[in-house]
């Protein structure tokens, strides 16, 4: 039986092995493919990132950012809307990460104080707590709103206007003498006449009125020292300067320290000699007296 002989069977075994051969080689291709596809799936978003970066380090190399700008000052207080700012470039050396750059970042917010137009807008002069007016908007945490009387005299002929800053001055009988104390140093007028710094900002000008109260923005402790000292004495106010003076107040001044019409070098035989004009509060008798080097000098 020539089908069943040896030869034939060795050559059913041969078409068997070439057929797993043909299988194993398609699976390879297969194989070869699937990874070729995974690999230009996966280069996809790297080559993307690459684009974006390669694009955010163009933007970057200009050297401005994008942010959004007031159009016209805004009132404290006010609701804020997307129609009261537009986008403007800015050089990003200057626009610090609490500095507001879009619309998104003012949703459901209100002015805590004063924007001013086209000037970037910090985060601290928003809150997310609906003011019941303009002037609850503009205290910060740990601060009080304070009202004082004054007049042409102690508001300094109506300069000390919203927005200023000012020393509270506090003249009261001490000990039998008139003395005068700094009881807030550096107090920010938030309003005066219930005009706010949000009025005088729109051109309404310091030399319309002689304002007959202004509120003080003062630290809890500040505000109720001056309270306290309206209630025994004058208070007065004395207008400071844009400047970012530190002072801190020293020692009060006594009615003796009117009589010292201040320290008169004079030389006598070589040396430094100061003259004092000092008044006896007890006997009310004036003398001169002598000092070298911080040394009375006895003649």
């Amino acid at each position: 039986m020539i089908g069943s002989g040896p030869y034939n069977r060795n050559r059913r075994r041969g078409g068997s092995n070439s057929t797993r051969v043909a299988a194993l080689g398609a699976g390879i291709v297969a194989v070869v493919v699937v990874i070729g596809t995974l690999l230009h799936v996966s280069s996809g978003p790297s080559n993307a990132r690459t684009l974006v970066a390669n694009s955010n380090q163009q933007v970057a190399d200009d050297g401005m950012i994008e942010i959004i700008v007031p159009l016209e000052n805004v009132p404290p207080g006010s609701t804020l809307e997307p129609n009261m700012f537009h986008r403007v470039r800015k050089p990003e050396i200057i626009v610090g990460p609490d500095i507001i750059r879009d619309f998104e970042e003012i949703k459901g917010l209100y002015s805590r104080g004063v924007l001013v137009s086209e000037q970037p807008v910090h985060r601290d002069f928003l809150t997310s707590l609906q003011p019941v007016n303009a002037l609850t908007a503009s205290i910060p945490n740990g601060y009080r709103a304070i009202a004082i009387s004054v007049d042409a005299t102690s508001s300094v002929e109506g300069w000390a206007q919203p927005g200023a800053r000012v020393d509270v001055i506090w003249v009261t009988k001490d000990f039998g003498s008139q003395m005068a104390y700094v009881v807030a140093p550096n107090a920010k007028v938030l309003s005066a006449n219930k005009k706010a710094e949000g009025a005088r900002l729109e051109g309404k000008e310091a030399d319309a009125e002689v304002p007959a109260t202004v509120t003080l923005l003062l630290s809890v402790r500040d505000s109720m020292r001056v309270r306290l000292a309206a209630l025994n004495g004058r208070l007065a106010l004395v207008l400071r300067g844009i400047d970012t003076d530190n002072f801190k107040p020293g020692s009060p001044i006594s009615q003796g320290a009117l009589f010292n019409v201040g320290p008169k070098p004079l030389v006598e035989n070589g040396r430094n000699i100061i003259d004092v004009k000092v008044k006896d509060r007890r006997t009310g008798k004036v003398e001169n007296l002598k000092f070298e080097d911080g040394q009375r000098v006895l003649e």
